[in-house]
């Protein structure tokens, strides 16, 4: 009658409605039915009716079908079952109290299924309360119907009342310790991402405070020499111009591991860049954008209309947004193979790992980019 833990979810992974029954931990719980064997004995040897007996058989073949189910669905799992534990002990409550007219205190006998439904699937207060309650019951109400007492029952559901309660606080225990684990784990997970974004921070920090440095240095340098010997500063310039570039692809290296472009903004930019490119742009208006666009769309956009500015020699570029899919037109001379090979590759590889597909048609009168999620 003791319980262990398991879920809905079979060792096949399989869930619904049977995937209690094929985890076999309830049959672990159930086996102790045989112990109804004792109740059964008493019953047949009953001086009632053959109706009454029947009628005893009958509710005591239901005490055994509820308690199973019960052990399926809530003694086998975790406590929480509260709403299925007071319908099962009542049921059980009830089977039992009909059958105590017929076998009188061999009814009893059920007690230490109905300590075990308390105990795993009640409250902790309400599983010392009932066990009490019924453990009480068991010593007393023989001696108030006349029945005379049984010492056997009564030090069994002693033993089992201790045994239960026992169990229960173990688990109780458990629960605890497994809630203090879980803490402790989201407490880790919380300090690593504060410790990855104060990394994140050093490292722009320091990749800027270098590069700023010297550009400052050789922009004054460069001021300095432009009289004087202009290759000199030509040359200081062009390093400037280096070192600024190599800055920016550092920078966005670092803060591209934390940031996802939202759709919105990424629109925004792309009208921003076509126009300073003096393209033509249709574009769907930022604040239109439907809420359930996929974020993986926005990074599609941003290397779309980044081939289409440096690349295509456009001069109309479209842009078409869906909840589904997005597509990126432009009426340029096309894309050459290595565009297709290094630009679009990872974007392919990205659209991919977020569920869709990426399409690229580009011919001599322009290229169509199209990125759609897998239905």
């Amino acid at each position: 009658m003791t319980a262990g833990t398991t879920d809905n979810t079979d060792k096949s992974g399989k869930t619904g409605r049977w995937a209690p029954w094929r985890n076999l931990r309830w049959a672990f719980i159930a086996i102790w039915l045989v112990f109804l064997a004792y109740p059964m004995q008493s019953l047949a040897a009953a001086d009632v009716s053959a109706a009454a007996k029947v009628l005893g058989f009958v509710l005591l073949v239901a005490f055994a079908v509820v308690y199973t189910i019960t052990a399926v669905h809530a003694l086998a799992g975790p406590p929480g079952h509260v709403r299925e534990g007071l319908i099962a002990l009542v049921s059980l409550t009830a089977i039992t109290v009909a059958l105590t007219p017929t076998i009188h205190e061999n009814a009893l006998g059920t007690g230490p299924f109905l300590m075990a439904v308390a105990a795993f699937t009640l409250p902790l207060a309400w599983a010392v309360g009932v066990i009490a309650v019924l453990l009480a019951a068991t010593l007393l109400i023989p001696g108030w119907a006349g029945w005379g007492s049984d010492t056997n029952i009564a030090i069994i559901m002693t033993v089992v009342a201790f045994t239960m309660l026992g169990i229960r606080f173990l688990r109780a225990r458990e629960v605890e310790r497994e809630e203090a684990e879980e803490a402790r784990r989201s407490l880790n997970e919380r300090l690593a991402v504060v410790a990855e974004r104060e990394r994140l921070a050093r490292d722009v920090h320091d990749i800027l405070g270098h590069s700023l440095t010297v550009i400052t240095v050789k922009s004054e340098l460069a001021g300095k020499l432009l009289d004087r010997d202009p290759d000199r500063a030509r040359e200081e310039m062009t390093d400037i111009n280096t070192l600024a570039r190599q800055a920016l692809s550092e920078v966005r290296a670092t803060v591209g591991q934390l940031r996802t472009p939202d759709m919105p903004t990424t629109l925004a930019s792309a009208a921003t860049a076509l126009r300073a490119a003096d393209i033509e742009a249709a574009i769907p208006d930022p604040d239109d954008v439907p809420d359930d666009v996929p974020d993986v769309f926005a990074w599609v956009l941003r290397e779309a209309v980044t081939n289409v500015v440096r690349h295509s020699g456009a001069t109309r570029c479209e842009i078409t947004l869906t909840p589904t899919s997005i597509t990126v037109h432009d009426n340029g001379s096309g894309l050459n193979d290595a565009i297709f090979g290094n630009g679009l590759g990872g974007l392919r590889e990205r659209v991919a790992s977020a569920g869709g597909h990426l399409t690229v048609e580009s011919v001599t009168d322009g290229t169509t980019l199209k990125a759609e999620m897998n239905r």
